[in-house]
């Protein structure tokens, strides 16, 4: 096997590895669930803003409270799109 042989051989299998396939002539990324370490991390991280949104509920207008409550809540809604596109979780309530 030639060496270039070898480098479409790796490109293929890093493909697939990172969740690629090739279907009707190009590759395609597939739509598999997030990897567990990030999701289990984004996942705290989720919480612990949930809860600093719960504590600064009902800040005084115009305060930096509310400016603060205004960037984590565009946060949590930014996070929770993408973690839950469907809106609710795989098996959950939603």
């Amino acid at each position: 096997m030639s060496n270039i042989d070898k480098q479409r051989v790796a490109a293929v299998q890093k493909l697939e590895a990172l969740g690629y396939s090739y279907q009707g002539g190009e590759w395609v990324p597939a739509s598999a669930p997030p990897r567990p370490f990030m999701t289990a991390q984004g996942d705290v991280m989720h919480g612990v803003l949930v809860e600093r949104a719960d504590a600064l509920e009902g800040c005084t207008e115009g305060s930096d409270e509310e400016a603060e409550l205004k960037r984590i809540v565009d946060v949590i809604e930014a996070y929770e799109l993408v973690r839950w596109p469907e809106g609710k979780e795989p098996g959950g309530k939603g």
